[in-house]
């Protein structure tokens, strides 16, 4: 098992068709790979009792979850995971939350959508490269287009 620290959680929910973000305001928290045969990582999160009923909430529900995860240093790029919460755990000022999660996508994954939908737009040649640098910065825009494709392939 590999052991890092997370340096950020943001939550990209589902929410009547919409994709919204949800910052998880983190404290403290590591990320591990457990290097099993699944791919599966396990997330704790220690974060402030206010959002003990949102956890609960859809741990209760067993509703699954898109993040970005950002692990170690701030200027990396953050990684998509789909995953459920496990488990939450009252600490005396705050609670820890577990969740179980699969890697789902990188940057990679970022770069092909935005030309998928560049070329079905019929950009090529120079106007193809510019048009690609432009949207490739708006990252938050992409990251919400691929949690809904994440979230498509969950109903499938």
């Amino acid at each position: 098992m590999k052991t890092f620290r997370l340096v950020s959680l943001k939550l990209l929910l589902m929410k009547q068709g919409t994709v919204e973000e949800k910052v998880v305001p983190l404290q403290e928290g590591l990320i591990i790979n457990r290097e099993e045969k699944d791919g599966s990582w396990l997330i704790e999160a220690v974060i402030p009792h206010e959002e003990r009923d949102f956890f609960e909430k859809i741990k209760n529900e067993k509703n699954k979850l898109v993040m970005e995860v950002l692990i170690t240093d701030r200027k990396n790029e953050p990684a998509m995971m789909a995953g459920e919460v496990k488990k939450t755990v009252t600490l005396s000022e705050k609670i820890s939350v577990m969740i179980v999660a699969k890697m789902t996508s990188g940057k990679e994954d970022i770069s092909n959508l935005i030309l998928q939908e560049l070329i079905h737009a019929g950009y090529n040649g120079e106007s193809l490269l510019e048009e690609f640098t432009n949207r490739k910065e708006d990252k938050a825009e992409w990251s919400r287009k691929l949690a809904e494709n994440i979230y498509a392939s969950f109903d499938s």
